[in-house]
C-alpha cells in the first residue's frame, strides 16, 4: 500500500471515530423531560426548575415547573394526593392548573387520590406548568408545612378526548370555550357566548351536533340556543329551559366546518365569580 493510500484509510478511520464520539456526547446531553414520572426522584432535575414543590413531593400553595411537550400530546395530567387530615373530612380545595400564565382548568378536589387533565393544543416546546390551590392544609405531627397536595405524577400525555366534553370523534373545541371543570364527578365547560366547534369532514352532506347544556345565572332558568355558522348565518336555534341535550343538525362542507354556539340575551353577572356564565356544557357528540 502507498503511503498517501495509507494516510487515506488513517484519516476516515479517524473521522469516523470523532463523529461516534461525537454521537455519543450528544446522546448524553440531558434534556428536558416532558413527564415527571419517578416522583420524588425527578424534582431533583435542574432543568425542570421546579419551585415550590418540597423534596419529598409535597406541593405547597403555589407551585411551577418546566416540562417538554411533545407533538402528540393533548392532554397534562397532574396525578396526586390530597390528604386526610383527621378533624379535617370535609376540608375542599380548588385546583388551578396553568401553562404559560394561561389556565387550562380548575377542579374541586377532596381529601384522596385524585387525576386532573387538562386539554392542550397540538405543538412541541418547552412550557412553564403552575399549579394553585385555593385553600391549603398544615401537615400534623409537629411538621407544619402549609401544603395543597402530594404530587404522584405531572406530564403530558396522549388520551382519549372523552376526557373533555368531547363524547365522539370528528369535532374540536375552538374558541370562546371556559376551562374544563369537573364537580361531584361531572366535567363540563362554562360558555359566555360563541364558543366554536370544528368539524373536519371529508365529504359535503350534514350532520346532527347534539349537546348537553344547562342554562346558567347568565341567562336565568330558560334561553334559546342557536348555532350559527362560519358567516354568522342561523343555521339551526332551540328554545331549552333546565339541563337538556339539545340536536341540531348541521350542513358540511368538504373540509374544515366551524359553527358557534350564541346566546341574544343573557351576560347577567354573580357577586361570586367575575366571569359571565350564560350556559355550560356537559358533553357533545356528532351524529
Amino acid at each position: 500500500m502507498k503511503f498517501s493510500d495509507f494516510h487515506s484509510v488513517y484519516c476516515r478511520l479517524v473521522l469516523a471515530l470523532i463523529l461516534v464520539v461525537s454521537a455519543s456526547s450528544c446522546s448524553d446531553d440531558p434534556k428536558l423531560p416532558s413527564q415527571l414520572s419517578r416522583v420524588p426522584e425527578d424534582l431533583s432535575n435542574a432543568l425542570v426548575e421546579v419551585q415550590g414543590i418540597f423534596a419529598d413531593a409535597w406541593i405547597g400553595e403555589n407551585a411551577s415547573f418546566s416540562l417538554q411537550q411533545p407533538n402528540s400530546a393533548n392532554f397534562l395530567a397532574i396525578r396526586g394526593n390530597v390528604p386526610g387530615i383527621s378533624g379535617n373530612d370535609d376540608f375542599r380545595t380548588d385546583l388551578s392548573v396553568s401553562i404559560d400564565g394561561r389556565e387550562m382548568t380548575r377542579q374541586s378536589l377532596g381529601p384522596g387520590d385524585f387525576q386532573v387533565f387538562a386539554p392542550v393544543a397540538r405543538g412541541d416546546g418547552k412550557k412553564r406548568v403552575e399549579l394553585v390551590f385555593s385553600r391549603s392544609q398544615t401537615l400534623p405531627e409537629g411538621d407544619g408545612r402549609l401544603v395543597g397536595a402530594r404530587l404522584a405524577f405531572a406530564g403530558f400525555v396522549q388520551e382519549s378526548g372523552a376526557r373533555d366534553i368531547i363524547a365522539s370523534p370528528g369535532i374540536e373545541l375552538g374558541n370562546g370555550w371556559g376551562v374544563i371543570e369537573s364537580l361531584r364527578n361531572e366535567t363540563f365547560r362554562w360558555v359566555e357566548n360563541d364558543a366554536q366547534i370544528i368539524i373536519e369532514s371529508p365529504k359535503q352532506g350534514a350532520a346532527t351536533i347534539s349537546v348537553l347544556v344547562e342554562p346558567g345565572p347568565g341567562v336565568g332558568q330558560s334561553f334559546v340556543l342557536k348555532v350559527l355558522d362560519s358567516t354568522g348565518d342561523l343555521v339551526g336555534a332551540q328554545f331549552l329551559q333546565g339541563r337538556i341535550t339539545a340536536h341540531f343538525t348541521v350542513p358540511l362542507k368538504t373540509g374544515r366546518n366551524e359553527f358557534q354556539l350564541h346566546v341574544d340575551t343573557g351576560g347577567k353577572r354573580i357577586p361570586s365569580d367575575p366571569r359571565i356564565l350564560n350556559f355550560r356544557v356537559f358533553k357533545i357528540e356528532l351524529g
